[in-house]
């Protein structure tokens, strides 16, 4: 038991470590720029690990493939990104729901998606009613009513029907357009079989919906204070 412990600890194993940790660490990133990112740290380790250390000449090889398959997956990414245009309200979507997913991915997932003009008054989820859609609202309000009472309202860069997408449960609320809406429409059924082939786009989806619950939990909160000042 000593040994295994000096052995773990032994200065020789820092690159190993190294090596093992940037590999466990890039299988949490949910970005695909910075998996590669990563596990070329972990395959540059790997090799000196092998090579300088262990004196494994065949360890060192695959490493060294190993970082070079990173690398062609990158140079690709690049090559592909050079090639994709985005309108503003596109853009604007990006940085709202797809942080840090490189544009040809994000390109796919918007192109499974319809944008839409609705027109004031357009229910998008009924409170207690299955979920059909994922709306992104890019111009116009939304009135978020529970029980008939209304509790919040959305507009420019809100998300409609995420938590009822996302757990397959009915709305907890109703939404209405109180004005005419621009919005990116995703119907159920598409969005689900696309997140499945792309767990990676579901991660950094999740992190645009906490992102946007945060901004209007904030923004009730803060007309919560402006109502109990009146």
């Amino acid at each position: 038991m000593h040994w295994i412990i000096e052995a773990f600890l032994a200065p020789s194993a820092i690159a190993g470590h190294v090596s093992y940790g940037l590999l466990v660490l890039s299988m949490l990133m949910s970005s695909i720029i910075w998996l590669r990112a990563i596990a070329i740290g972990s395959g540059v380790a790997g090799v000196i690990y092998s090579g300088m250390v262990l004196h494994d000449p065949v360890g060192a090889f695959w490493e060294g493939m190993f970082v070079m398959a990173n690398l062609f997956q990158l140079f690709v990414l690049y090559l592909r990104s050079r090639k994709v245009l985005f309108t503003d309200e596109e853009f604007l979507f990006c940085q709202n729901a797809l942080i840090l997913v490189p544009p040809a991915l994000a390109r796919q997932f918007i192109s499974i998606g319809k944008w839409k003009n609705l027109p004031a008054g357009t229910v998008l989820t009924r409170q207690d009613e299955t979920v059909e859609n994922l709306s992104y609202v890019a111009e116009g309000t939304v009135d978020v009513e529970v029980n008939d009472r209304l509790v919040a309202n959305c507009g420019p860069g809100d998300f409609i029907g995420e938590l009822g997408i996302l757990s397959g449960r009915p709305a907890t609320a109703s939404t209405r357009a109180t004005t005419d809406l621009r919005a990116l429409v995703f119907e159920k059924e598409g969005l689900m079989r696309h997140l499945q082939r792309r767990p990676d786009l579901k991660l950094a989806l999740q992190a645009g919906f906490k992102n946007n619950l945060r901004q209007k939990l904030t923004t009730a909160n803060e007309r919560t204070l402006a109502d109990l000042k009146v």
